[in-house]
This record gives C-alpha cells, sequence and structure tokens, in this order.
C-alpha cells in the first residue's frame, strides 16, 4: 500500500497554490486535475505538466492530520509501517521526519494507555 491513496482525500490543493508553487499568474493554468498520484496542470504557455502531491505542505500536513487522526492501534502501527516504506521510496527533510516520528510516537503511547 502506498501512502497517496491514504492522504489524497485530505488534499485540497488550490489554483493559488499551485501557481505560487509553479511561479507563474494564476491566469496561466487553463485548469487543474487531481490525478491518483500527482495534479496535472495544464498551462497556456506550456501544455501539461505534472506535479507531485509531495512537492506541497499539505502532503506533510494530510500525513500528519492522518496519524493524529487514528483511533486504532493495529491501524496506526499499519500506517507506520506505510510511512516507513514511504520515507525509503521518496526523499523528506529530516524536520518532516522527526515531526511525523514524534506525532506517531504520541499517539501510539495515547492509544496503548487507553487500551
Amino acid at each position: 500500500m502506498h501512502l497517496t491513496p491514504i492522504l489524497q482525500p485530505q488534499l485540497n490543493i488550490s489554483l493559488t497554490q499551485i501557481a505560487r508553487f509553479l511561479g507563474i499568474p494564476e491566469h496561466l493554468i487553463c485548469r487543474y486535475e487531481h490525478w491518483p498520484h500527482q495534479l496535472f496542470v495544464h498551462r497556456t504557455d506550456r501544455g501539461g505538466q505534472f506535479i507531485s502531491y509531495r512537492k506541497f505542505s499539505e502532503w506533510i500536513e494530510a500525513c500528519a492530520l492522518t496519524i493524529q487522526g487514528c483511533t486504532d492501534l493495529r491501524v496506526l502501527e499499519w500506517l507506520g509501517q506505510v510511512i516507513k516504506r514511504e520515507c525509503q521510496r521518496f526523499s523528506y527533510p529530516e524536520a518532516v521526519l522527526n515531526h511525523w516520528r514524534k506525532l506517531w510516537e504520541q499517539r501510539h503511547y495515547q492509544l496503548r494507555i487507553a487500551a
């Protein structure tokens, strides 16, 4: 299992955020579509372009919210394995990894105490 199908329902990336990320005015974006693993952006100045969800801060936040919202210890442990595989496949800043790790450990502790 990949992290994308878990996080994608929570991702709400706007036209403004896409334009800011690309460093272009919004009017150069004809349309954008949320695809299963990436955004497709159709630009008036150069055609289609794909952008990974991982490039947006919303991805980092969606992962954090998923960890914090987990209500079952077994699901949290499974999620931890999915995130671990994600981090082996893709490069993330150490600060992000530490943030996710801290949130996971806190939630794991909370769910263990509650059980």
